[in-house]
């Protein structure tokens, strides 16, 4: 199979899976679920599919991160890592994002966002470590007070190493850390 229709089968079920999710019924939550924040951070779990537009070549692997927001409906600060393995090497990506948040609906919120990434690679004659930067769109779709599911695309570049430039859709769930 080429790493073309690999890419297809990688990246459409995703983009299908994220358009599923977003048309499902989101059930409307109190305004005092979300009046009140009672938590600490939002814990996410879930998948990134990654499309390196430079190199013609995608990625799906594990997605884990952190939310807090310091600056209540002002700021969130996301840390979020996912790793995949290409060509029999790991690769490791970390992510910084600062976002504003926007109150959509009592179940719905958006968040764009930028920040720094860092991805480290064990591929012999790559460079191993190398910076780059993201802008990002997290979409919170919030079932109860303490659960709920997200889709984040974005877009990075990298700086160095022929500025590669990449797409990806990140989905998951939620849980908030009280």
């Amino acid at each position: 199979m080429s790493e073309h229709s690999l890419a297809a089968v990688l990246v459409a079920p995703a983009f299908a899976l994220g358009a599923l999710l977003l048309l499902a019924p989101v059930p409307a939550a109190d305004a005092d679920d979300r009046e009140v924040q009672d938590h600490v951070a939002v814990l996410e779990l879930g998948a990134t599919v990654e499309r390196e537009i430079s190199e013609q070549t995608s990625h799906l692997g594990p997605a884990v991160g952190i939310e807090i927001e310091p600056i209540e409906n002002l700021l969130e600060i996301e840390l979020g890592a996912s790793t995949y393995r290409s060509r029999g090497a790991t690769n490791w990506e970390i992510e910084l994002a600062f976002k504003k948040p926007f109150q959509l609906s009592g179940a719905v919120e958006l968040m764009p966002g930028l920040g720094p990434t860092w991805a480290h690679t064990t591929q012999p004659g790559a460079a191993q470590s190398i910076w780059g930067a993201e802008a990002v769109i997290d979409l919170f779709f919030w079932r109860s007070k303490r659960v709920g599911w997200y889709l984040e695309p974005g877009y990075g570049i990298t700086f160095g190493d022929g500025s590669k430039k990449s797409a990806a859709l990140t989905g998951g769930i939620f849980f908030t850390v009280p």
